[in-house]
């Protein structure tokens, strides 16, 4: 799996988990997060096409509606990650967590931030972390099996690598 299908498809289930969340919230609220859900759907859209410029303003302004909305940081955070904003990436990535603590596309979103900053062993930390939250782990072994390819431990690779095929083709994104 390709980084960018597996970003795109991190994208696609964070827009789910967002739609039910969505459903859950009282009226007061919704106004705010109907926006920043509509201005979401947008982004990806933009995302998907590679309009990171226009998608980020979008997630930017989605924030300004809903700054209690975790998945828009998340997304934001994958954004600016694409575009090599790995600060802005990392402060929005921590954003979500500081929302939802246990929001674990954020944390492989971190682990994928120190890898591309060079922090391998951060990112090994960080990435482990993440796949004792994570239900859906393909994408975090994914990348752990990058952190590992780096790292010269190719044993490890091609077992996070193999783990990561076997939960995504078992339905666990």
């Amino acid at each position: 799996m390709s980084y960018r299908k597996a970003c795109r498809l991190f994208l696609h289930l964070s827009l789910l988990a967002c739609s039910i969340m969505f459903l859950s919230f009282p009226a007061s609220a919704s106004e705010g997060r109907q926006k920043a859900s509509s201005l979401l759907k947008e982004a990806v859209v933009l995302y998907e096409s590679g309009n990171y410029d226009r998608a980020a303003e979008l997630l930017a302004e989605a924030v300004k509606s809903d700054a209690n909305y975790p998945e828009v940081h998340d997304q934001l955070g994958y954004v600016l990650l694409k575009k090599k904003n790995y600060d802005g990436a990392l402060d929005s990535f921590n954003a979500a967590l500081k929302i939802n603590p246990r929001f674990r596309t954020s944390r492989t979103g971190i682990g994928l931030v120190l890898y591309a900053k060079g922090d391998l062993k951060g990112a090994e930390e960080t990435l482990k972390e993440a796949l004792t939250l994570n239900p859906y782990p393909a994408m975090t072994h994914y990348a752990l099996g990058l952190v590992y390819e780096k790292l010269g431990a190719y044993e490890k690779a091609i077992h996070h690598f193999k783990e990561g095929i076997r939960t995504f083709k078992g339905g666990k994104r």
